[in-house]
């Protein structure tokens, strides 16, 4: 199965993986499954950290490489089809970040990884990651 996991479930799972659920860590670290990172989130961690509202323990380049190969994960990066379908979306979600992640899941087939309700409002494979 190819995950896309949402930025705040990457980010849980580095700095406070006690908040995702079990489902979501079975998923994780089944080695059966391809793990990917969109470059929309990649962007949205480096616009919080840039204003504050994120700190990092390294540097924000070296954090998120570290990261992403301790995971052995891939980037997805944005394409046009993505942008026109994140367009397209209904507007259940206003966050442009989250939209985007939504039509990239949409669109390469990915089951996306997310603690966000409002993501149930939209036509996507879907693990639930917040614990009840």
């Amino acid at each position: 199965m190819k995950l896309l996991l949402d930025t705040q479930c990457w980010l849980w799972w580095f700095a406070q993986p006690e908040r995702l659920n079990e489902e979501a860590i079975a998923h994780i670290v089944d080695e059966n499954n391809e793990l990917w990172l969109s470059v929309a989130s990649i962007w949205e961690i480096g616009i919080k950290v840039a204003i504050g509202k994120l700190p990092l323990p390294d540097p924000l380049d070296s954090y998120i490489s570290s990261r992403m190969a301790q995971l052995g994960m891939r980037s997805l990066e944005i394409r046009v089809s993505h942008a026109l379908q994140a367009a397209a979306l209904p507007l259940h979600h206003r966050d442009p970040f989250d939209r985007m992640l939504i039509a990239q899941a949409q669109i390469e087939e990915m089951t996306l990884v997310s603690a966000d309700s409002m993501f149930n409002k939209y036509d996507i494979s879907l693990i639930g990651a917040a614990k009840s």
